[in-house]
């Protein structure tokens, strides 16, 4: 369970603006009975399926995390997403992540770089934990049909830094359209799509954790 250190002063500033504004929205659109009855509704339908971190994590999170990145110097981060799953089996700096051997028939991608402190000197014994989505867009540990660890890794860099991965180029893939979720992006006509990418946690001891794509 999380917790945060939030005042009730802070609290209520914060639930006060949210509820003004949604109050200026509904006048400024004229929203109806039927309307507010069908946003009821879905809002329900999004807690019954197990849908509200994917909801959050693709409307919300990105506002957070660029708020809470011009807190930090260094690399930009980026959101977790839904799909991380710790303790992926650790590896050398060098390494090739677990894959099945139709993964290995794919276009190899070779990631190669080197964590560095703010001063620009090597971070030894880094943990670089790095997961994405296969060439079809499905994530091990989310899709019955992989091995449990594929195409995730816990690196660990050299004492430089310095690390290379050799995995396969992920697949653009949609968000899951079959729940609330996805009735609300069609209804809005909008579209499911995520680019190709690579999710990268970066940690070290002392150290401002991040988290990019």
């Amino acid at each position: 369970r999380f917790t945060a250190d939030t005042s009730p002063e802070r609290l209520s500033a914060i639930a006060t603006e949210a509820l003004a504004g949604l109050s200026a929205l509904i006048h400024k659109h004229a929203v109806t009975y039927p309307e507010y009855r069908v946003l009821k509704q879905w809002l329900i339908d999004v807690g019954e399926g197990g849908e509200w971190p994917l909801l959050l994590d693709v409307f919300v999170e990105h506002d957070i995390e660029e708020v809470n990145s011009t807190r930090f110097r260094g690399t930009k981060g980026s959101i977790e997403g839904p799909y991380y799953v710790p303790g992926a089996p650790e590896l050398p700096a060098r390494c090739t992540l677990p894959m099945r051997d139709e993964d290995r028939a794919h276009p190899a991608l070779v990631l190669r770089g080197r964590v560095t402190d703010l001063d620009g000197a090597g971070l030894g014994g880094a943990i670089i934990e790095l997961w994405h989505a296969d060439d079809e867009g499905y994530y091990s540990q989310f899709a019955p049909h992989l091995p449990e660890w594929n195409l995730r890794g816990t690196i660990v860099t050299d004492p430089e830094g310095r690390y290379e991965i050799t995995t396969i180029e992920p697949a653009p893939y949609q968000i899951p359209t079959d729940g609330p979720t996805g009735q609300f992006i069609e209804g809005a006509g909008w579209h499911p799509w995520r680019p190709a990418h690579l999710h990268l946690r970066v940690t070290s001891p002392g150290k401002q954790p991040i988290i990019t794509q």
